[in-house]
């Protein structure tokens, strides 16, 4: 990206030191944005009669998928969603959501820059920018990241969406997710490729807000520190003049897969398989080598890296506290006025409005009365007929 190579070029000359950050482990894609067409959930959503019932399949159980490829990245996406990018070489994006929900969606961000150590930092920034040092602009723009970690990253998300959205021409026409009042509700290991250099580095279940929906789901972000850089905003105090660390850090492998709340349960082994699919062109890996100061894995440990954050998130998913989803599934149920049966045959689960086993006399549905079952997907929706 334009302004970001210009900064990299300014801050050798004037940075004493600097941290070479080597196999990134990053993922690139093709710039523009486009949609690949296919059928929505809504026209592969079936209704399966069995005696004596009717069952409506989750979006989640009927979804198809196809392959959608590019010349810089292939991936195995579900049938009618949406594919965008956004970025060049090393500071590309893609987000694949779900046009009936938005946010049901995979979003990889290969790296976020610049993530500034400190409001004073910023302050002297601005004041340098106010002084007529145009290149200080983007800094005295940029984020401050207070918490360097995982967390702290996807905490300022929004803010950094917004201030890299308006000073980078690459990412016009691109719609970065809003991970609004991001909240952890779970901790993981972090398995990315930089989690020996990364600071606070973890795998996260968490909750968010995007346009007052809410959304849950696993994230991944390995905050690495750039150095310091103390810099004078103009301020004299006692005859000396003071400078203020203007240094920050950068975020690499940015990964989320996310939900509609209570749905993530359904959701996360349709995305994780399709996430994991993701693979990088040869090409488009060379082009960014040549565009970066940087050193970019090849397409095939670019790919590793990806499979092994995914992988993370499947295990991750696997060890969770089970009966936060116990809980959360149960309370939704009873907002509802849903009770739960499952197939005696398949052991599929499935809901059904309240009052469904009183009124069905057959043998094969039973009610769940085994809390574990709440934590595993359901399959659809169970009437009488």
């Amino acid at each position: 990206m334009k302004n970001f190579i210009k900064v990299s070029a300014f801050l050798a000359v004037i940075l004493a030191a600097a941290v070479s950050l080597a196999a990134c482990g990053s993922k690139t894609g093709e710039g523009s944005d486009s949609t690949k067409p296919g059928q929505t959930e809504s026209d592969i959503q079936t209704e399966k009669p069995k005696k004596g019932v009717k069952i409506t399949p989750t979006a989640a159980k009927a979804v198809q998928t196809e392959k959608y490829e590019t010349a810089d990245f292939s991936i195995t996406i579900p049938k009618g969603w949406v594919v965008t990018s956004g970025g060049t070489n090393i500071y590309h994006s893609i987000r694949v959501s779900d046009p009936n929900e938005p946010l049901n969606q995979m979003f990889v961000l290969l790296k976020a820059d610049i993530l500034l150590h400190s409001q004073a930092g910023k302050d002297a920034w601005q004041q340098n920018y106010n002084a007529g040092n145009t290149q200080a602009a983007l800094f005295a723009k940029a984020v401050v990241l207070e918490n360097p970690s995982t967390e702290g990253f996807f905490r300022i998300f929004p803010q950094y969406a917004a201030f890299v959205s308006d000073v980078e021409p690459d990412y016009a026409g691109y719609t970065f997710p809003q991970f609004n009042n991001f909240t952890v509700t779970e901790r993981y290991p972090s398995t990315g490729p930089m989690k020996s250099s990364a600071l606070g580095d973890e795998q996260l279940r968490a909750t968010f807000t995007d346009n007052g929906k809410e959304g849950e789901g696993l994230f991944a972000a390995s905050v690495v520190d750039f150095g310091s850089y103390m810099i004078s905003g103009g301020n004299v105090v006692g005859y000396q003049l003071q400078a203020a660390d203007g240094g920050y850090y950068m975020a690499y492998n940015v990964v989320a897969v996310t939900a509609a709340k209570d749905t993530f349960i359904e959701w996360e082994s349709v995305l994780t398989d399709c996430f994991k699919t993701l693979q990088y062109s040869d090409s488009f890996v060379s082009a960014a080598n040549q565009a970066s100061n940087e050193k970019v894995a090849l397409a095939k440990q670019i790919s590793q890296n990806f499979n092994v954050t995914m992988d993370g998130f499947m295990s991750s998913w696997e060890s969770r506290n089970k009966s936060q989803d116990i809980m959360s599934q149960k309370q939704s149920d009873a907002i509802l006025g849903y009770e739960r049966v499952y197939d005696t045959e398949t052991n599929e689960i499935y809901k059904a409005t309240n009052g469904f086993t009183d009124a069905y006399d057959g043998k094969r549905y039973k009610p769940v009365t085994d809390d574990n079952m709440y934590a595993e997907p359901i399959s659809g929706y169970i009437e009488k007929q």
